[in-house]
């Protein structure tokens, strides 16, 4: 942002939240829950007048209580989780992750309990609430309901370039005697690797670097096939892995995807939903898509690109072509007037 930051509740009346309840030891129940399916009105979450009044005069915990997450319904199943690492965790954060031990179930064996799990925990109190331009609640409702309807759609790709998926949960936190805050969270595979954001490309050999990116252009081109738009692929969201034959990568944080293939319903079948589309269309040089990685791409990306997926050209019709890669993209542009 490029303005100051208004003063909110806590930095006006030099107070603070309450302590984070995300500490190692820590042990809580949660209840399965399916949140409402996204819907095109979902996605922003930017902060309203009425909202920057709210921020500016009411508590953080206040204002939980006043906005609950989005209602959903509730499942059969409850889990007793402990934490037992933290991997990102505090305030100013959109989620909070921790490794989580499974300690029983209700009914039983609903969840493993031999293995370690990832809590991603959309707690809005600990979100940054002295933003002035988003509302913590509304972004912490799409982002779950976003990556929960991302994760069902995608079983077929659990365990390979996403992690597997455990389902949904609401947990409550008591605030007083008589009043708790419900918070949502998802449980998926602790997965190992490290995120791309945090290496140093240039360790890397060129061809392993050309190997990480086709696996990344294939993964994202399996999620494209199942309908879902990631809406992030960012070296932060690609977790790496080497392992004895190849690099494994692996899709994380699906708060940005979206199901289908274009926000207008009525299109959609031109957009030929569960047909493979070549990355020549999808992922060339005019999209613009590959600059997220340019500081591990020193190669011409268009002529790597075309020798890589070659063998897709055939698979490529003139519907797809005018789809993914219309003849505006890629024609020159034309000269400036000699004024």
């Amino acid at each position: 942002m490029t303005y100051p930051l208004s003063d909110n509740f806590c930095s006006r009346f030099n107070c603070s939240k309450p302590g984070l309840p995300y500490a190692v030891g820590a042990v809580f129940t949660v209840r399965s829950h399916r949140p409402p399916s996204p819907t095109s009105t979902s996605y922003d979450c930017s902060l309203t007048s009425e909202a920057a009044y709210e921020r500016e005069s009411l508590h953080p915990l206040d204002r939980c209580i006043k906005h609950p997450p989005l209602a959903g319904s509730d499942g059969p199943t409850t889990a007793e989780l402990k934490i037992d690492g933290a991997v990102r965790i505090g305030d100013n954060h959109s989620a909070q992750l921790v490794t989580v031990q499974i300690l029983h179930t209700s009914p039983p064996k609903m969840l493993p309990t031999d293995t370690n799990l990832l809590a991603k925990i959309y707690d809005p109190l600990y979100f940054d609430h002295e933003q002035d331009d988003v509302d913590p609640f509304l972004c912490v409702d799409r982002d779950y309901a976003r990556e929960t309807a991302a994760y069902l759609a995608l079983p077929q790709l659990y365990g390979t370039v996403i992690p597997n998926y455990f389902g949904s949960y609401t947990l409550q936190w008591p605030i007083d005697g008589t009043t708790t805050r419900l918070v949502r969270l998802i449980l998926i595979e602790l997965v190992s690797g490290t995120s791309m954001q945090q290496l140093s490309p240039m360790k890397f050999s060129q061809r392993d670097r050309q190997a990480i990116i086709k696996a990344i252009i294939d993964a994202e081109t399996l999620l494209y096939t199942c309908n879902v738009r990631h809406g992030d692929i960012h070296p932060r969201n690609i977790l790496l892995q080497n392992t004895a034959k190849t690099w494994k990568i692996t899709i994380i944080d699906f708060g940005k995807a979206r199901l289908g293939r274009t926000p207008y319903p009525e299109e959609e079948q031109r957009y030929l939903p569960e047909v493979s589309i070549s990355p020549l269309l999808r992922w060339n040089k005019a999209w613009g898509f590959w600059h997220v990685f340019d500081a591990w791409v020193d190669w011409d990306w268009q002529s790597w690109l075309e020798d890589v997926y070659e063998d897709t050209t055939a698979s490529i019709t003139d519907h797809m072509r005018s789809v993914w890669l219309p003849s505006i993209l890629t024609q020159p542009l034309e000269p400036l007037p000699d004024f």
